[in-house]
């Protein structure tokens, strides 16, 4: 090899060096989308709205948030890998996508790990089992006497697949003659379950504070391994008999997997940088969620570990793919 081939070679490393620490600091120049699976008013849809003022003003650049609700999330996952993978469309998603759907669903349209670049994490959820307020049950075990007595099924909703999940092994695990009732979101399914339409319903803290606030609707229990904070008088499904009972859900922050690396670590230190301002926790923890941030690498690991959970979780609530 001669001197001029080795020095062009050198001279193409350090112009490949200097392009991308370019990159990063340019990143970003321009507005950013965070697409988010579910409607206005769900957990995810609030946390990214949070995160995108905060991310606007720190960055300097206007962003967005564009709610793509149905199928399970698969349609917003769709849209954004049809995006250009430049780091300014960021899917705002949840385990529904990463975790969930490639045990439930026979065929997914995309591949979960190999489409997607990781992020970081951005917050984890517990789940809750709630009825009105003017339903009989009180407690969880005069729920599940009246769901063993009542001449027809009683129903639960569920507006995200950890809601459903949460449903179909409490379900199975007592041996219920329970129906489940699916619904492109949370909201939707808070409307029915005041209008009678539904039961019950599994669904996140965040969604329901407000009608749980009023007096609307009473929580039974949450699916979390600890009381939730935001509801420190509320008893685990594990404390009222269903030991070892724990899903929770989590939000995650995942780009196209041809996003530059320079794009993917700067969003990565922006979002970080945010989750970990005692303001956000704050945020948080007052609508039952906890921040989650990480890097890309331990989010890539944690969604792998959880699609195995999801596994053994369709295996136990005998859930069948769709």
């Amino acid at each position: 090899m001669t001197f001029r081939s080795v020095f062009g070679s050198l001279l193409a490393i350090i112009l490949l060096a200097a392009s991308a620490m370019a990159g990063a600091q340019d990143f970003p120049s321009k507005r950013i989308t965070l697409v988010v699976p579910f409607p206005a008013g769900s957990a995810t849809d609030g946390t990214a709205r949070r995160l995108a003022g905060e991310l606007s003003r720190i960055s300097n650049v206007p962003v967005i948030v564009e709610n793509k609700p149905g199928a399970d999330g698969n349609i917003a996952a769709l849209h954004v890998l049809r995006s250009d993978p430049d780091g300014y469309t960021v899917f705002v998603t949840t385990n529904s996508t990463h975790a969930a759907n490639v045990n439930l669903f026979k065929t997914l349209p995309f591949d979960p790990k190999a489409d997607f670049a990781p992020v970081t994490g951005i917050a984890t959820i517990p789940m809750m089992l709630a009825v009105r307020s003017d339903f009989p049950a009180k407690t969880i075990s005069e729920f599940i006497a009246l769901t063993k007595t009542r001449p027809q099924p009683v129903t639960f909703g569920s507006g995200s697949q950890t809601g459903r999940g949460a449903g179909e092994l409490f379900k199975e695990r007592e041996k219920l003659a329970m129906t489940h009732i699916p619904y492109r979101g949370s909201p939707m399914a808070l409307t029915d379950l005041m209008g009678g339409h539904v039961d019950s319903l599994f669904v996140d803290p965040v969604s329901a504070a407000g009608m749980v606030q009023k007096g609307d609707l009473r929580v039974l229990a949450v699916t979390s391994a600890k009381r939730a904070s935001i509801m420190p008088n509320i008893p685990t499904l594990d404390e009222s008999g269903l030991t070892g009972f724990e899903l929770t859900a989590w939000i995650a922050a995942f780009v196209p997997v041809k996003t530059p690396q320079a794009a993917v670590q700067r969003l990565n230190a922006l979002l970080t940088g945010i989750l970990k301002d005692p303001a956000t926790a704050t945020f948080m923890g007052a609508t039952g969620a906890t921040p989650f941030p990480t890097t890309p690498e331990q989010l890539a690991a944690f969604a792998e570990t959880d699609t195995k959970r999801w596994a053994k979780v369709v295996e136990a609530a005998k859930m069948e793919k769709q």
